[in-house]
């Protein structure tokens, strides 16, 4: 098989399904038959191509079903389901995104891709694309919806993201069937104008991305036939979610300081506090803690508490920059973050949450020795209710999101030497900004 591979592109030696979260040799992965009549899979069902281990190849390196016909797609030998080919070639890293339900995962996540297809390739010299269009159709349904809906000034709302259905793939394994989480897999790579375009492959990373419903993170929830929550023990970057207009401190604390504002009373008036979101993170935390890979906090990856609605409660937070936390750099021809700012803020949002809410700071830093707090908000304005429909919904003509690409642009650049730079002067000095150099990042034990 590797005669089948190795003349496209380079590959790796150990991959990580995105799917089961097992890893395997390259040379074990199976390819998709193409043919109409090799259907049935053991796996997968009888509706499905059949998946197999190659032992013929055409000239250009495409693997021959048993009917003669060439094949390009593959799959995990484990569970059997689709890979994109990125995932053979690029190192993956691995984004679990925890919150309580109602929290605003799925519209954080969907305003963020659209934030990053824009910023990274115009600011930062690297494309951020799909790496299989079909595996983000949702996401690219959610896209469409908020941000280029023809309609603008329909009230929409993102459905909720449930323990079931379309938001899973279902297994066969003894004849049990095993409910897996679908990813959002991302490629991003160095453009051609990047100083480090010439290492694109090795500095390319595969982003997989999870969106569990805020109920899979409920004490008591995992189950070994729904280990939908395995990505956790995978996982390169843990980001939190913490909703604070669902917090009755904030509250209070906010109805003394937006009383005049009728849009942002309403949406603060029609939060639930349903379930306590330290409780959330905390079971988090336990199934962690009980992966293998991070057994001493000092090896666990970093956490982001991303906190969100920031255009509801920034009052309580002063005078804040919320512009763009980059510079752009006409001699190097790319922008650097601004890592300085970002921890400033950060500082200050910490400093506030162990005000009101000491118990979410605490988890967090318990949990993790590398830990922010970056405010963000998936839409920028308060919600409004549609009477015809009796729902919450936005605007897309009102839809202004602030900083919700920061999170994985500040951990691209405090973590991931060589694709995104860095800029350290404030925004207030007067003296010429610099660029960090974009070095090549040293081998990890665990790329290969």
């Amino acid at each position: 098989m590797s005669q089948a591979i190795q003349p496209q592109a380079s590959v790796r030696g150990k991959i990580v399904c995105p799917h089961c979260w097992r890893d395997f040799a390259v040379y074990d992965v199976l390819y998709i038959a193409s043919h109409p009549d090799l259907v049935g899979d053991p796996r997968l069902g009888p509706e499905h191509p059949r998946r197999f281990l190659p032992t013929r190849f055409t000239f250009d390196c495409a693997a021959l079903d048993a009917k003669g016909m060439p094949c390009r797609r593959t799959a995990c030998p484990h569970c059997h389901l689709e890979i994109p080919r990125a995932i053979l070639e690029l190192k993956p890293r691995v984004v679990s995104v925890i919150g309580a339900p109602a929290c605003g995962k799925s519209y954080f996540i969907t305003a963020q891709s659209w934030a990053l297809r824009t910023v990274l390739c115009s600011q930062f010299c690297v494309s951020f694309a799909d790496a299989d269009p079909l595996i983000n159709q949702r996401l690219n349904d959610y896209e469409s919806l908020l941000f280029l809906n023809p309609n603008e000034d329909d009230i929409v709302g993102l459905p909720k993201t449930e323990t079931f259905g379309d938001f899973y793939n279902s297994v066969l394994f003894g004849g049990q069937a095993v409910q897996y989480l679908k990813p959002f897999i991302f490629t991003l790579k160095p453009t051609a104008n990047h100083p480090n375009a010439r290492g694109a492959t090795h500095l390319g990373r595969v982003l997989c991305l999870y969106d569990n419903a805020g109920e899979s993170f409920l004490p008591g929830q995992e189950h070994v036939m729904q280990p939908v929550t395995g990505h956790l023990a995978a996982s390169d970057l843990f980001m939190f979610l913490f909703d604070p207009t669902q917090d009755v401190r904030i509250r209070r604390a906010l109805s003394t300081v937006t009383s005049g504002d009728g849009d942002k009373t309403a949406a603060i008036r029609n939060r639930q506090a349903t379930f306590r979101q330290d409780s959330v993170l905390n079971e988090a935390a336990q199934r962690i803690t009980r992966g293998y890979r991070f057994t001493a906090k000092s090896q666990r990856p970093p956490l982001i508490v991303v906190v969100t609605k920031v255009d509801v409660w920034r009052a309580l937070l002063g005078e804040i920059d919320f512009s763009p936390p980059w510079r752009f750099i006409e001699r190097v021809g790319l922008a650097g973050v601004e890592i300085d700012t970002i921890e400033a803020v950060s500082q200050q949002v910490r400093s506030l949450l162990l005000q009101l809410t000491p118990e979410i700071v605490n988890t967090a830093e318990d949990l993790c020795d590398r830990v922010a707090y970056i405010p963000v908000s998936a839409t920028g304005t308060a919600p409004v209710f549609d009477e015809t429909r009796n729902v919450w919904g936005f605007r897309p003509r009102s839809l202004k999101p602030i900083w919700t690409e920061v999170p994985l642009l500040y951990y691209f650049a405090k973590w991931e030497r060589g694709i995104i730079g860095t800029t350290r002067t404030s925004r207030k000095s007067e003296q010429t900004e610099k660029t960090s150099e974009l070095a090549a990042p040293a081998p990890s034990p665990t790329d290969e």
